[in-house]
């Protein structure tokens, strides 16, 4: 399959490094590959630049974007209420804060900043700001070891930032509505609070052997809603877990509730079958790879220092704009190609159809004298069909009458038969004519009436014929 672009989640996990490859075509994004390397701290730097290698040539995975993710552990978030009039000069009043923050002597912080309100608190009067800080040395130090292995991340993060991305970035599912984020590692958990589609609490706490997952996780959950102060109006919509012990957390969660799903079903990508035992295991990863292929991430916070960062200049889009328009040309010949095509096919098609229309004349012609004489065949079949039936019908009368009843009248139509006459007893003849196997339903028309000049009775009767 053709893949328009790559995107890999590095996200450094305990003492693990986890690599997660995301790769887009044109119906969306595609979960291709994914590696675990535990103790990648105290690997040999050669051993584990040779895995990395394999993983990336083998596989045909570029390194050229790829989000780091540092552990939640080494970095600071602050939430800053401010002034909506600081608004124009919001970068150095973030400046300033994170001075106010760091020690008068000794370490210093690499930060960046994102603005998370929706310009609705106070009626705008203030803005929200979402501050990420990591201890400078501690950074440095990732850094070179990832250089030494031939990794240069474009983006560096939080991991818990990648989750949310991904999570967030179906804005239909997060509109108005509070969720909770567990991301279940094997010795401690980070809860995130998502509220109408914003990051609005993050902390990790580690986990004491005898403490079982549902409640440390509830109680997270208590100290986090109690800590963004939910509105009493406002309900906890969904508990959705991550991670390599999520399977178990959910298995002891749903004992107390029933609202707690695998944050897989809410993953916007395809998953081939190879991975989808990995899909929870690598979601923070996916996360971070997501951050890097999408165009406008809902959280797009990057720690990496300004002199580490990919600065492409206008003549670097030449190679890509120069690719695309040609791919844009062939495209377009293509489409003339088939639109060309079909205007050939049409006009023989024309013109097959114009040589062959004398002949379909000429059936048609037939098809029309044969439907004629059909329906002549079919009138005479039916006069002859009643000619039958009458003599029948006069045969049997001829037998069935008394011979002193006379038939003044005798009509036949569509099945029906008006006999009237004189008899020296009518009531006599509808039980002789209810007999007969030609008739039924023999009924008087009218009275039975004296004939004075004959003295016989005049009838009138109505017969169905029987078949």
């Amino acid at each position: 399959m053709i893949y328009l672009k790559t995107s890999v989640g590095i996200e450094l996990r305990g003492e693990d490094m986890l690599i997660s490859s995301l790769q887009s075509n044109l119906s969306g994004g595609v979960f291709t590959h994914f590696l675990r390397i535990p103790g990648y701290r105290l690997r040999e730097k050669a051993d584990l630049q040779k895995e990395m290698d394999f993983f990336f040539k083998s596989n045909g995975i570029s390194r050229e974007n790829i989000v780091l993710g540092i552990p939640r552990q080494d970095v600071v978030l602050r939430y800053l209420n401010l002034p909506s009039e600081v608004a124009d000069n919001l970068k150095q009043v973030v400046h300033y804060q994170v001075q106010s923050y760091e020690p008068v002597e000794g370490e210093r912080y690499y930060y960046d900043y994102v603005r998370i309100d929706k310009g609705e608190e106070d009626d705008g009067k203030k803005l929200t700001v979402l501050i990420a800080m990591v201890r400078k040395t501690t950074l440095d130090d990732l850094l070179a070891l990832l250089r030494s292995v031939g990794i240069r991340p474009v983006t560096v993060t939080s991991s818990s930032i990648g989750l949310a991305n991904i999570f967030l970035h179906n804005r239909r599912i997060v509109e108005n509505k509070t969720f909770v984020i567990g991301d279940c590692g094997a010795l401690s958990m980070e809860l995130l609070v998502l509220r109408d589609g914003l990051l609005v609490y993050s902390r990790e706490v580690a986990r004491e052997k005898e403490v079982e997952w549902k409640d440390l996780l509830l109680h997270e959950i208590d100290e986090a809603l109690s800590a963004i102060r939910l509105d009493q109006e406002a309900t906890l919509e969904k508990i959705v877990l991550a991670g390599e012990s999520s399977d178990a957390v959910r298995d002891e969660m749903m004992t107390v509730t029933t609202d707690c799903e695998l944050v897989k079903s809410y993953m916007d990508v395809d998953v081939p079958s190879v991975n989808l035992s990995r899909i929870q295991e690598a979601a923070a990863s996916l996360g971070l790879a997501f951050t890097g292929l999408v165009r406008r991430p809902s959280m797009k916070l990057n720690l990496l220092p300004p002199e580490h960062r990919i600065h492409q200049s206008r003549w670097g889009y030449v190679p890509a704009a120069v690719l695309g328009t040609a791919v844009v040309l062939l495209l377009c010949g293509l489409a003339f190609h088939n639109i060309a095509q079909d205007r050939r096919l049409a006009d023989r098609l024309d013109r097959e159809i114009q040589q062959l229309t004398p002949s379909v004349e000429r059936v048609e012609s037939l098809r029309n004298q044969t439907e004629e004489m059909e329906k002549r065949i079919r009138a005479v079949e039916a006069l002859v069909n009643n000619t039958d039936a009458n003599l029948e019908i006069l045969r049997e009368l001829t037998t069935i009458l008394p011979s002193d009843t006379f038939l003044n009248t005798y009509q036949y139509r569509n099945g029906t038969i008006q006999l009237a006459g004189l008899s020296n007893s009518a009531s006599d003849l509808v039980p002789r004519l209810e007999n007969s196997p030609l008739l039924k339903d023999v009924v008087f028309r009218g009275g039975i009436l004296k004939d004075v000049p004959t003295g016989k009775e005049r009838f009138n009767i109505e017969a169905k014929l029987e078949r």
